[in-house]
């Protein structure tokens, strides 16, 4: 059977995976996508096993159909940040502007959300979909700001956009993207295979000096922005709980929060088959 994984940019265990030739023998398709409403299409057609996605999309996913489980944590940390058009001193002169998301529901919008609360402003949402299609609405004037990560954030700014705010330093808890599986394969020996080639580039990287990773980065093509996006490599795969909590309070404060939380999402069983640890272990490693 072969796994069919869309991302918007391949993460950083998948990068050394093919780099190392860790996906030799593991049965994998890949595609980029342009948002997360093809992802989650995709998922309900049953056209795809896998996504690489925020975590908080899982909400709203469920609630319209899909089976689905956070599985493993592939980013330490989502480097995004508040970019604008040229012309926006702050966040305060946002008021009123047009807001490119990639849904107003759920992922980063959600937190966006929490910013400007707490400014007190209110802005216009626009549905554009995924990071490539926000910065290029942004640098076509066709909205004036938005969330985005590397390398669009680094290519946004070279064109002469603004940067406003840092998420990592505004949110040090804020977690990285997730992979998402649909429940049905949850227990294939092909996921174990996938996520165990993962889990040995994690600990790759782990080896791996700086400036070596930020020059594979730079020939796999995130350019000005290799350095953040090796930064954000996780760890290990593990679903940090804290992060789940994170955005389930996010949820929670702005009115959102419905249904299930994240840690009832959350499995935990594909990835401890993959790595071949006993339970008691593996919850101590997810927990700490």
């Amino acid at each position: 059977m072969t796994l069919r994984q869309s991302h918007f940019v391949e993460p950083v265990p998948l990068v050394i995976a093919r780099e190392h030739r860790l996906l030799e023998g593991v049965d994998m398709a890949f595609e980029h996508t342009r948002g997360s409403a093809a992802q989650l299409d995709g998922l309900l057609r049953g056209e795809l096993d896998l996504v690489v996605t925020a975590m908080d999309n899982l909400f709203e996913w469920t609630r319209a159909g899909a089976d689905v489980r956070l599985i493993a944590q592939v980013e330490r940390t989502t480097p995004l940040r508040l970019v604008a058009r040229s012309g926006f001193g702050d966040i305060s002169a946002l008021s009123r502007c047009r807001f490119a998301v990639d849904s107003a529901t759920s992922g980063f919008s959600l937190v966006a959300k929490a910013i400007f609360s707490e400014a007190g402003i209110e802005v216009m949402e626009i549905e554009v979909g995924g990071v490539r299609a926000r910065m290029e609405a942004l640098l076509a004037g066709s909205a004036d700001a938005t969330l985005l990560g590397p390398p669009f954030d680094v290519l946004a700014e070279q064109a002469g956009a603004a940067v406003l705010l840092d998420l990592g330093d505004q949110f040090p808890a804020l977690p990285g993207q997730g992979l998402v599986s649909r429940t049905e394969i949850t227990k294939s020996p092909e996921l174990s295979d996938y996520l165990r080639s993962l889990a040995t580039a994690t600990r790759v990287a782990a080896e791996i000096p700086d400036t070596e990773g930020v020059a594979l980065m730079k020939r796999s093509g995130f350019g000005p922005a290799a350095s953040a996006h090796w930064d954000a490599r996780p760890g290990r795969l593990d679903v940090n709980p804290v992060g789940l909590e994170f955005l389930t309070e996010i949820r929670r404060d702005l009115g959102f929060l419905r249904g299930d939380t994240l840690r009832a999402l959350h499995d935990t069983e594909p990835l401890k088959t993959a790595q071949g640890l006993p339970e008691s272990c593996a919850t101590m490693r997810t927990e700490r």
